[in-house]
């Protein structure tokens, strides 16, 4: 059985210590990551996740912009529909699926009342 290694502690003594700053935003700063401490640590304990969220925030940036330029969506059920099939394009995208002859299939399919398969995984 493989030992938990312990993340340092210096790094949380750095955020308890900011905690009595005088200055609100480092104070604010160190109470989110101390309230995150397991999600801020999380690539230490598991190697295989990286270190930044920094291929998460590329995915989003289409969105994003997107989202600025067209000043979003109107209600709540257009927002969950967005955010439903952006995740579908960017899955598909992820395995290596063409999202838009994989959507076609699943709407040909459900007008057929045929249950959709699953997004294939990248081979």
């Amino acid at each position: 059985m493989k030992k938990k290694t312990k993340a340092p502690v210096a790094n949380t003594r750095v955020c308890r210590l900011a905690t009595a700053a005088s200055h609100p935003k480092l104070k604010a700063l160190a109470y989110e990551i101390l309230r995150s401490w397991d999600a801020v640590v999380a690539f230490f304990y598991n190697p295989q996740l990286p270190p930044t969220n920094n291929e998460a925030e590329r995915a989003l940036r289409h969105a994003v912009i997107a989202r600025r330029i067209s000043y979003g969506t109107r209600t709540s059920e257009g927002s969950l529909a967005y955010c439903s099939i952006l995740s579908v394009i960017e899955t598909c995208r992820l395995r290596k699926v063409d999202p838009w002859s994989y959507i076609a299939q699943v709407l040909t399919q459900a007008r057929k009342g045929i249950k959709c398969e699953k997004i294939p995984l990248a081979s």
